[in-house]
């Protein structure tokens, strides 16, 4: 019988009421008999959802006390959302139009606590012009939902500054103090996907089989595990985290206990990073979305990136060494490899925390893995790595264009955390000789180019000092024909004869 699960249910949530404005009703079919046919009821006992007067949905799930808490969660959660979504949002691109923000209005408006999809430009940039119409469109899609602003940089130089634009067209998304940067195919439905995405949660709730492929995996991953008792606030909070951080990391969710315990979680609830091969528990409160954004901001940046169209310019781009792991996903000993290279970044950081390791050029080692599969042109073109020797682990300097392919031995890097922590001391101290990137024709023309481009450096910087330098070397040029021209004539040798 339903009748002491259901009085159970009821018991247990008996403060969702005022709460989150969850309350349980029942209807005796027999004396109410209009109301159940207008609802199609056609059994006992029937379960259904209602949501501002209107039917929501028929339960079809086991009816267990278990199974049913979930789903009272689950629809207090989402319904609840769908209610403060649906709230204050009538100011927000309110006519459906681009707005032109300047150094004045810009900080004001993106601190409104609204969502803003904001295209830095130039008005000279071609492809700036061709996303014009575009753009347009994007923001009558938007009406309502997304704010749908651009800045002018020429006019502006301050404002992208701050936001390190380096090229044009650059599209940021704005919300709650964080910009997540549009790096996909502008088009109508990408922007419009990249730019909704960020006006509701998008926790995913796992379950045990997941979390087993989320400790596999080389990305970061957010986990917010709770109960029953956990308050509405708190979950909002978490909710919050995962728009602010849109598409920069994952946060899933789980109230599975055995998920609980295999986290070794002691209470409930609980927010926790999972990262190079390590897992590290927020300990303050989860009611304090200050707090909480804030951990997550510090936390979120792994030690061992996985390289990326997004993020490849920031790992391998900077200033310095890295350590970069080339990868076979496919291959049975790329996770050992992997988490050799993981284990030595984790020991390397904390020689150079306790100033036990020398720096090169006053800069610390970077970590990174690459799919090499993914990047196959770069690691066979560049680095001369043949995808059949993966799995392979070296140093490459990308600003420099220089990489160290072997240890000290001349061979490959072992891959192992004491070989790996061998080769960066061969490194530091000299030991190894570095290879650069380029071929000997490449050598070449770098060379011969940059000197014609140094030349016209110097004429476009001093063209009246050209100008002089010019004339004077014509005129030397010519004395000297001059004074050497009639014993090169031919009529003055055979006068001579």
């Amino acid at each position: 019988m339903l009748a002491p699960t259901w009085e159970k249910l009821a018991v247990n949530h008996q403060g969702w009421g005022p709460t989150k404005g969850f309350k349980f009703a029942e209807v005796n079919c027999l004396i109410e008999g209009d109301v159940c046919n207008d609802n199609g009821v056609t059994g006992y006992p029937s379960l259904q959802l209602f949501y501002d007067g209107a039917k929501v949905q028929d339960y079809k799930g086991s009816r267990s006390l278990e199974d049913l808490s979930e789903f009272v969660r689950t629809k207090a959660d989402e319904l609840s959302n769908k209610g403060d979504q649906n709230e204050g949002n009538s100011d927000i691109n309110a006519l459906g139009q681009v707005i032109v923000l300047d150094s004045k209005s810009y900080e004001g408006s993106l601190n409104n606590g609204q969502p803003w999809l904001v295209e830095y430009y130039a008005p000279w940039c071609g492809h700036c012009k061709a996303l014009a119409p575009i753009y347009e469109e994007l923001a009558k899609a938007l009406k309502g939902k997304v704010n749908v602003a651009k800045v002018d940089c020429p006019a502006n130089e301050a404002v992208c500054r701050s936001q390190k634009v380096r090229g044009y067209p650059t599209i940021k998304l704005h919300q709650h103090g964080q910009a997540t940067e549009f790096s996909k195919q502008r088009t109508l439905e990408s922007l419009s996907s990249f730019a909704l995405g960020a006006t509701a949660p998008s926790i995913k709730r796992i379950t045990l089989g997941d979390l087993q492929e989320i400790k596999k995996s080389p990305d970061v991953a957010f986990i917010y595990v709770y109960d029953e008792y956990t308050s509405r606030d708190v979950s909002a909070v978490i909710e919050k985290q995962s728009q602010v951080f849109y598409e920069q990391v994952s946060i899933h969710s789980a109230s599975d206990p055995v998920i609980a315990r295999q986290l070794a979680l002691s209470k409930l609830p609980a927010l926790v990073v999972l990262k190079d091969e390590r897992q590290y528990e927020f300990s303050g409160s989860l009611s304090d979305a200050h707090a909480v954004q804030s951990w997550i901001e510090l936390v979120r940046t792994p030690l061992v990136p996985l390289i990326t169209n997004s993020n490849s310019a920031v790992v391998l781009n900077a200033p310095g060494w890295v350590i970069l792991g080339l990868f076979d996903p496919t291959k049975s000993s790329t996770a050992a490899a992997r988490h050799a290279l993981v284990e030595a970044a984790h020991a390397y950081k904390k020689q150079t925390s306790s100033h036990e390791r020398l720096l090169i050029n006053n800069r610390a080692v970077r970590f990174g893995m690459l799919d090499a599969t993914k990047w196959s042109n770069y690691v066979k073109k560049v680095l001369n790595v043949e995808l059949l020797n993966l799995p392979v682990i070296m140093a490459v300097n990308s600003q420099d264009e220089a990489y160290f392919p072997h240890g000290s031995d001349g061979r490959r890097v072992a891959l192992d955390e004491e070989a790996l922590l061998q080769y960066i001391t061969d490194m530091e101290t000299g030991a190894l000789t570095e290879q650069s990137m380029l071929s000997y024709p490449e050598k070449v023309f770098r060379h011969i180019s940059g000197n014609i481009w140094a030349v016209f450096g110097f004429v476009g910087n001093h063209p009246f000092a050209s100008i002089m330098l010019g004339a004077s070397l014509m005129y030397a040029v010519y004395r000297k024909l001059e004074s050497s021209g009639p014993e090169l004539r031919p009529e003055s040798v055979a006068k001579a004869d």
